[in-house]
């Protein structure tokens, strides 16, 4: 039975992986995915590998066709990017309740946004469709104008984007266009959200750029501000 060479595993104990039944159960794609997000000059060969020891198959019986096989198989896995800290997701979705707060005391419906590039904020907004009479201003892209600005450049890419609230349609398509690394939305929102409600926007994978999404990250707290903000828009009786 084929085992796994000291130098590999010395690699896998950094993931937790510590033997090959362990490796067996995560399988290749996602050991060599995690490899790749904490480890400098991992290359195709360690996927090569993996795979050889979870199908127990010699490495050097690996065809070429084979290993072009795994490697756009690797290629097509959503994005993965080093796991951010809760504390980092609190911290920035704190103040992105904070904006919509801003947008709740104006009469808007009271969802926030910021984009953060090397945690440092470059853009915010808040839901101003109603002030400005511009159907485009949701929150979203209020932030995304004001980073673009910040780093004259359209594109921002490395940058995450923190919302209250799940992006709708358009919204999400404005993250997608503008190469946002990362998004994190706070709560679900089962009407119009395209992460995971009524599209999943994120998850085509013949778009030219793919964006991680996490959330909802806490549904009850972070839709409680719109559920008050709509429950005393209604009439009394």
């Amino acid at each position: 039975m084929l085992q796994i060479s000291r130098n590999l595993q010395t690699k896998l104990s950094q993931i937790g992986i510590n033997n090959l039944d362990e490796l067996m159960a995560i399988g290749y794609l996602e050991a060599f995915s995690r490899l790749r997000l904490i480890l400098s000059g991992i290359s195709f060969k360690e996927l090569f590998l993996l795979y050889s020891l979870v199908n127990q198959i010699e490495y050097q019986k690996l065809s070429e066709d084979l290993k072009s096989v795994l490697i756009e198989e690797f290629r097509q896995l959503p994005p993965r990017h080093k796991p951010l800290a809760v504390e980092t997701i609190n911290k920035y979705l704190m103040i992105a309740e904070e904006l919509a707060y801003q947008a709740k005391d104006v009469g808007e419906i009271p969802i926030g946004a910021l984009i953060v590039e090397n945690d440092q904020i470059i853009g915010k907004g808040f839901n101003q469709t109603r002030s400005h009479n511009d159907i485009l201003a949701h929150a979203e892209i209020e932030a995304i104008r004001e980073a673009q600005k910040f780093k004259q450049n359209f594109r921002l890419n490395n940058c995450d984007l923190y919302v209250t609230i799940e992006p709708c349609l358009m919204c999400s398509g404005a993250i997608i266009n503008s190469r946002i690394r990362r998004l994190v939305f706070g709560a679900r929102e089962p009407k119009t959200g395209a992460c995971v409600s009524q599209f999943q926007s994120f998850n085509n994978i013949e778009v030219n750029h793919h964006c991680e999404v996490i959330g909802p990250v806490d549904q009850n707290k972070y839709s409680q501000l719109l559920t008050d903000f709509f429950r005393n828009k209604l009439p009394t009786i």
